[in-house]
């Protein structure tokens, strides 16, 4: 059984160091909806701040009350966007994310490299096409820390370092 936690830090307590909340749940559910309404707030609100422990983010306020409530995904671990095609499996924090990855099973395809001699190499995202780019030129980005190589991949700067 998972216990879920919520590291939300009230901004106003005044003990230093400041505690978070601490409260447990035993679903992501109960975990988001206690997050958003108990910290986050209604349309009252007119700062959208992650105040969760240790985030990267530092108090930097979001321009909208959705931007901020996507972010706390980072932290919790909800991925309410599953796909909907059968035997896949894979859930996503982002609709975005999951309307490029539908792309994968309905074959849609908008990024090709046709404009390269010879390549009829066709993505449905345009971060796959980037990688593949790499291919056609003698651009390696993916530099070695230990020694002077480099690679297109980072798949094949990571096997390199194993060795």
């Amino acid at each position: 059984k998972q216990e879920l936690i919520c590291k939300w830090i009230e901004p106003e307590q005044l003990s230093n160091p400041k505690k978070s909340c601490n409260k447990t749940f035993s679903t992501m559910h109960e975990l988001v909806t206690h997050v958003t309404v108990e910290h986050v707030g209604g349309p009252e609100q007119s700062n959208h701040i992650c105040f969760w422990e240790e985030c990267p983010r530092e108090g930097k306020p979001f321009k909208a009350k959705y931007k901020l409530v996507n972010h706390i995904r980072v932290h919790t671990g909800e991925k309410p966007f599953p796909c909907p095609f059968p035997g896949c499996g894979k859930v996503f924090a982002r609709s975005e994310n999951l309307k490029i990855h539908k792309r994968t099973h309905t074959g849609t395809v908008t990024f090709s490299v046709a404009f390269l001699s010879g390549c009829d190499r066709r993505f449905a995202n345009s971060s796959d096409r980037k990688k593949h780019m790499h291919v056609h030129t003698s651009d390696k980005p993916y530099l070695c820390k230990m020694c002077d190589k480099s690679y297109t991949h980072p798949s094949s700067l990571r096997k390199h370092m194993k060795v």
